[in-house]
C-alpha cells in the first residue's frame, strides 16, 4: 500500500555529553566548587506531524455503492485530480471513499481500456487510488467479487509513468509535468470489471509556509517555501520526510534582490527533529536541497517573538532573582561575538545552581560564568542543549555570558537561576 502513518515516535538528538570539574579559589580560607555540565535536548516534532494519516484503498463494496450514487457511466471521463496540500485534504478525500463519492467506469471487457483523462494542475507527484469489481455480465450488475486488473497511467505521447496489478491500490507517477494524463484499465480474459477510481497529488512547486504542516512532493532538486519575520523572534522549522530519506535544509534572508544563506545546513536523517532558529525582522525561505522524486515531505514553520531586555556589557548586566529566569534571543543578524550579560547575588554561602537552555540548531553558544573579573567555568552548546552551573557558592554577585560563537549561530535561550 502506499501511504502509511508519515511519521514515527520522536527520537533523541545525540548523546549526553557530561563534563569535568572546574574549581576556582576565592581567598585563602575557603573554595568555591563548581560543577559544568552540558547535556542534550530531546529532540520533538508536534504530534499534529506524528498523528499524519495516508490516503485509503478503494475498496470492491465502495465501488459498488459508488455506482449506485452515478446516473451512468461514460467510455472515458474528464477530470482534475485533488491537491493533497495538508491533513485536512486527506481527511476530506478518505470521507468521500468512504461514502462512494469517486468516479465509476464500467463494464471493461478489452484490454487497455482508456478510462479517464486526469488534468495534472502542477507539477509534482500524481497518484489513483483505485478498486476493481467484476460485473456480472448476464445481468450487468458490479458483483462485490474484487478483480485483479492492470491499471497504468500514460502521458500524452502513450507512454506509460506508472502501473500497478491490484484489485484495490494505488497508481503513482513519482514525478511529472503540469498536464493531462490517461488511465487505462485492462480486464482479466473473457471477463467484465467495473474500476472505481479517485486522482489526487502532490504539488512541488515552491510555496508559502505557515503553522500548519503542508505536504511537498520531491523534484529531484531543491524546494523553496517562503516565510516572513515581523520582529525578533525563535523561529522553528519541521522538515520530515515520508520515506525517512536524508533531507538538508537551511534558511535564507532576502538581502536587496539576493538570498543570502544564515543558518548552516542541517541533515533530518528518517527523523523528525525540530530545528530552531532567532531571526530579525525580513523575508526569509526554507531551502530545502536534493529532494527524492521518490518521496514527499511535510514541512511547517512557527515564531514567537522576544523582546526581553539583555546586558550588552558586564556593567550593564540584567540581574535574575532566585528561583526566576529570563528568555532572550541571539539572532542570525546579531554580529559573531555579540554577547548578552545576566548577574545573580548569592546572599550567604550555600548550594547554588544557574542553569542556561539554549535552542540552537546552528552554530554554537558558550555560557562563562564570572565572580567580579574571575573567570569560574565556559562551557558551550552546539545545539538544543542545557548548561548547568552547580555548586557551593560564597556571598557575592555572580555574572553570567551567553555568546554567539559563530555567524550562522542563531537561536533561543532560557537563563535561569534555579536554587
Amino acid at each position: 500500500m502506499f501511504m502509511r502513518k508519515v511519521l514515527k515516535a520522536a527520537v533523541c538528538l545525540g548523546l549526553s555529553l557530561t563534563l569535568g570539574f572546574s574549581t576556582v579559589a576565592f581567598g585563602a580560607e575557603k573554595k568555591e566548587d563548581i560543577t559544568s555540565k552540558v547535556g542534550d535536548k530531546k529532540g520533538q516534532v508536534s504530534s499534529e506531524i506524528k498523528g499524519m494519516e495516508g490516503i485509503q484503498d478503494v475498496k470492491s463494496g465502495q465501488v459498488i455503492k459508488a455506482a449506485k450514487k452515478s446516473k451512468g457511466a461514460r467510455a472515458v471521463q474528464n477530470t482534475t485530480a485533488y491537491r493533497i496540500n495538508t491533513q485536512a485534504n486527506v481527511n476530506a478525500i478518505n470521507q468521500r471513499i468512504q461514502k462512494g463519492q469517486f468516479n465509476v467506469v464500467g463494464p471493461i471487457t478489452t484490454s487497455k481500456q482508456v478510462v479517464a483523462n486526469i488534468y495534472m494542475p502542477t507539477n509534482g507527484k500524481l497518484c489513483v487510488a483505485f478498486g476493481n469489481s467484476y460485473v456480472d455480465q448476464s445481468t450487468g450488475l458490479i458483483t462485490s467479487t474484487p478483480a485483479n486488473c492492470s491499471v497504468t497511467i500514460t502521458d500524452s505521447r502513450g507512454n506509460s509513468i506508472a502501473s500497478s496489478y491490484s484489485d484495490d491500490d494505488t497508481v503513482i507517477a513519482n514525478y511529472v509535468n503540469k498536464g493531462t494524463y490517461r488511465l487505462t484499465v485492462s480486464a482479466p480474459y473473457n471477463s467484465a470489471v467495473a474500476t472505481g477510481y479517485l486522482p489526487y497529488y502532490y504539488s512541488s512547486d515552491n510555496g508559502n509556509l505557515s503553522g500548519t504542516a503542508k505536504y511537498i512532493a520531491g523534484n529531484g532538486g531543491n524546494n523553496y517555501q517562503y516565510f516572513s519575520v515581523s520582529k525578533r523572534s525563535q523561529v522553528w522549522t519541521d522538515l520530515v520526510s515520508a520515506k525517512g530519506y536524508s533531507l538538508k535544509s537551511h534558511i535564507e534572508k532576502k538581502s536587496g534582490k539576493k538570498w543570502v544563506r544564515i543558518t548552516d545546513q542541517k541533515y533530518s536523517y528518517n527523523s523528525n527533529i525540530r530545528r530552531y532558529h532567532a531571526l530579525s525582522k525580513g523575508s526569509y525561505r526554507l531551502v530545502i536541497s536534493g529532494t527524492s522524486k521518490y518521496d514527499f515531505y511535510t514541512a511547517r514553520y512557527g515564531k514567537k517573538s522576544y523582546t526581553g531586555k539583555y546586558g550588552t556589557k558586564k556593567s550593564k548586566s540584567k540581574t535574575i532573582k532566585r528561583k526566576k529566569s529570563k528568555t532572550n534571543v541571539l539572532t542570525a543578524s546579531d554580529a559573531k561575538k555579540k554577547s548578552h550579560w545576566y548577574k545573580f547575588k548569592v546572599t550567604k554561602r550555600r548550594s547554588t545552581q544557574f542553569k542556561i537552555t539554549t535552542y540552537n540548531s546552528s552554530g554554537s553558544v558558550t555560557a562563562t560564568l564570572y565572580k567580579g573579573k574571575k573567570k569560574m567555568s565556559s562551557r558551550t552548546a552546539y545545539n538544543p542543549s542545557y548548561i548547568t552551573f552547580s555548586g557551593k557558592l560564597s556571598k557575592g554577585t555572580y555574572y553570567v555570558k551567553v555568546t554567539k560563537n559563530t555567524k550562522n549561530t542563531s537561536g533561543k535561550y532560557i537563563v535561569k537561576y534555579v536554587k
